[in-house]
């Protein structure tokens, strides 16, 4: 029986947990048989040459086994299509998802990764890891506790902003090297949710940064690196390491062929602002097998086309020029293209379902400078009234061809936290019921216009920001909005910005509301910015989400009593490794929310689909999609093979 599964069963059994699954790794490290590894014929040349050493001398004592639902062969190129020369996102949802842990297929349980195994003390303060023996860097380089020092130390060094759970300066790791291949991770604060932090895309940054390489660059290791980095145009040692390495998945670190790295693939031709395509070749040092001894991955080579349009990578699909695929091109307006063109095209379509909650989240400013709009803001009969005033059906109708239902932020169906009547409050149409909470907020005044006033005298009018180049069905779905909530007396005017100012407005609390997407939908525990003021991602009570990180105490502001409890317990949660524990008191979080209802949904985000060429195998037909599960990484697309 394979590895993970066995740890996977283990860590979902009931009455087992951390210490169980840490014993079977363990175990399974100390009686895996040995085994006749292979590798790619595209290698072989290299090791007959004497350039490459043969693939038992590649591997780790200990490789980590994987397999596809069928053996694979060797060989192809993988073809997919990047959105222009920033789309960092595509890279770490297809190859640089490589932790020192991973999540399962299910999204339910975390494996062993580039760690083999790990302890975690009970009050969950400390965590010790053992590391593979014998994993090498893509140039050959031992993968070492120097490693996991080295990107500690950078991390939190001051002369380099990072922003992750290594620096967090509410609770950041203390690292204790025990040997070349164990070490200790310790907090002052307890830490219970590490493991599916690391699990994450976020575990990435603890593994990214080779000490042989990245150092030569930093002048703790050469006293000459500032004139070096001058004599190369960088104004400082800390840009010209940046440039080099980067931190964690920054754009940047992918174009750097140089640059050694754990990934399956490695560097080919480098992502670059005139880039017209990114190449990646397989790395000769990856570290895992199938149970056949196969070193992976299958395919050798992936091409990632690099475009502007929408439009283009969707013909790229159509044309059958892309292997396997979701982000981007995976639209309501492209299904019926996509469906109808799967004969000519020779691909399939699978299933993929989404994390997020809801289409559209509406987030009122809850600090508002306006100490009217405020308070009217805060007024959860408002809130209220603007959602009865919500015609959901239409919009589902109108924007998503009938898919979808009616649905508040809230976690999804396939959430363990669903509960339905979170998710359904106060979704039923009902503009006389919308009216007279109006009233309950004091809006009983209209203008001539049929427009609400408030205390001011001044009109109801909400000026709602939204990025239309990454979902342009926001604009389609506040167009619907604006006729149905002025029928009741509320305007709103519908301010379409670019990204970058789009997050500028929130330190400044320059913004009336803003939208996005419902994430947290399956996974809450990790990502509740919805549910209370947990992260700059929580819009709708900024500043009290800055009392809470305590990163920015000069805007930040002391929360409502009712969001200081949701906080209270969160940290709870934080504290515990009990994972039960975790769930209780995060249902204790969730029903505060039900209570005070601080942001509006529209609909249930319906589940998308992948574009999967027919030839392409072992892709599962079913995959969840997320930012933390970087679908499709942890489907493991590295037993993937063409047929």
């Amino acid at each position: 029986m394979k590895q993970d599964v066995l740890v996977r069963r283990l860590i979902k059994r009931p009455g087992r947990g951390l210490a169980g699954a840490v014993a079977l790794a363990a175990l399974l490290a100390a009686t895996a048989p040995a085994l006749a590894q292979q590798q790619s014929p595209v290698l072989d040349a290299l090791v007959e040459s004497g350039d490459l050493p043969p693939v038992a001398e590649r591997l780790p004592a200990n490789p980590q086994v994987v397999d596809g639902p069928s053996p694979g062969r060797y060989g192809g190129t993988w073809r997919m299509g990047m959105r222009g020369g920033g789309d960092n996102g595509l890279i770490v949802k297809t190859i640089a998802y490589e932790g020192l842990v991973r999540y399962d297929h299910e999204w339910k349980g975390v494996l062993p990764n580039l760690a083999e195994s790990w302890e975690a003390s009970a009050d969950a303060k400390e965590y010790t890891f053992k590391l593979r023996d014998g994993v090498k860097w893509s140039d050959g380089t031992p993968f070492t506790t120097e490693d996991i020092a080295f990107a500690v130390e950078m991390f939190q060094d001051p002369d380099y902003a990072a922003s992750s759970w290594i620096d967090n300066v509410n609770n950041p790791v203390q690292l204790e090297v025990i040997d070349p291949l164990t070490f200790k991770f310790k907090f002052d604060k307890p830490n219970g949710m590490l493991l599916e932090t690391m699990a994450s895309v976020d575990g990435a940054q603890i593994t990214s940064l080779q000490k042989k390489y990245c150092s030569q660059f930093h002048p703790t290791y050469n006293e000459n690196a500032a004139a070096e980095a001058q004599a190369k145009g960088f104004a400082s040692w800390a840009l010209y390491l940046q440039d080099r390495c980067a931190w964690g998945w920054e754009t940047i670190r992918f174009s750097n062929p140089d640059l050694p790295l754990l990934y399956p693939w490695v560097i080919e031709t480098p992502l670059t602002a005139n880039a017209a395509r990114v190449t990646w070749k397989r790395n000769p040092y990856y570290w895992k097998v199938d149970s056949q001894g196969n070193q992976l991955p299958y395919i050798d080579n992936v091409d990632m086309r690099v475009s502007e349009s929408i439009e283009e990578l969707t013909l790229l699909a159509l044309n059958g020029e892309i292997d396997f695929q979701e982000r981007h091109i995976a639209t309501n307006v492209n299904k019926p293209l996509f469906f109808d063109g799967q004969e000519q095209g020779d691909y399939h379509l699978g299933e993929v379902i989404p994390s997020a909650s809801n289409t559209l989240v509406l987030q009122l400013n809850f600090n508002h400078d306006d100490p009217v709009k405020r308070e009217l803001y805060q007024n959860r009969d408002f809130r209220v009234g603007i959602s009865q005033a919500l015609d959901r059906q239409e919009i589902v109708d109108v924007v998503f061809t009938g898919q979808g239902e009616p649905f508040q932020v809230a976690p999804r169906p396939e959430s363990a936290f669903y509960d339905e009547e979170l998710a359904k409050q106060y979704t039923e149409f009902n503009p006389e019921e919308a009216i007279k909470r109006f009233e309950a907020a004091g809006l009983t005044e209209t203008n001539g216009d049929g427009i609400r006033l408030m205390s001011n005298g001044q009109p109801v009018k909400i000026t709602i920001d939204v990025i239309s180049a990454l979902r342009p069905e926001w604009i389609d779905i506040l167009e619907i909005m604006q006729l149905q909530l002025a029928s009741v007396g509320v305007a709103i005017e519908i301010n379409n910005i670019d990204r970058t100012l789009f997050y500028e407005k929130r330190p400044s609390n320059d913004f009336d509301a803003q939208v996005w997407a419902g994430d947290g939908g399956i996974e809450a525990l990790q990502e509740p910015r919805y549910y209370f003021p947990y992260s700059d991602e929580s819009v709708w009570a900024y500043r009290w989400a800055q009392w809470f990180q305590g990163t920015r105490p000069e805007i930040a502001e002391e929360p409502a009593d009712w969001a200081k409890q949701q906080m209270d317990l969160y940290n709870q949660v934080r504290a515990s490794s009990d994972p039960e524990q975790r769930a209780d008191l995060f249902r204790q979080i969730l029903a505060i929310t039900k209570e005070q209802f601080p942001v509006i949904g529209v609909s249930l985000m319906p589940n998308s689909y992948s574009i999967v060429r027919n030839n392409l195998m072992n892709v599962p037909d079913s995959m969840f999609n997320a930012w933390l599960f970087p679908t499709p990484a942890p489907m493991d697309p590295v037993t993937w093979y063409f047929e």
